[in-house]
């Protein structure tokens, strides 16, 4: 496995951070997660919420949501991405 898919897995993006992302609300980010079509978890004590990078990736994927955007917000270069997901297979 490359090191790509372990930093992914450890890096986490806020409700505010992904619905600027994917051009929606932050409380339809937050409902999807509540719902459990986002996966995702509320830090302890409080009523925030993180998503990791790896499950709003495969999220997006899912829904059809272009992932340009974040590609762009992480610093991936363009077609990047697609050839470390391919390494993990």
């Amino acid at each position: 496995m490359g090191s790509t898919g372990k930093t992914e897995r450890n890096r986490f993006l806020t409700t505010g951070e992904i619905a600027n992302l994917c051009g929606m609300s932050q409380q339809t980010i937050i409902r999807q997660i509540d719902k459990g079509y986002l996966e995702g978890f509320r830090i302890p004590g409080s009523t925030h919420r993180r998503v990791s990078l790896t499950n709003l990736r495969n999220w997006m994927e899912q829904t059809g949501i272009d992932q340009g955007d974040l590609d762009d917000f992480i610093g991936v270069e363009p077609g990047q991405q697609n050839q470390q997901v391919s390494d993990l297979r």
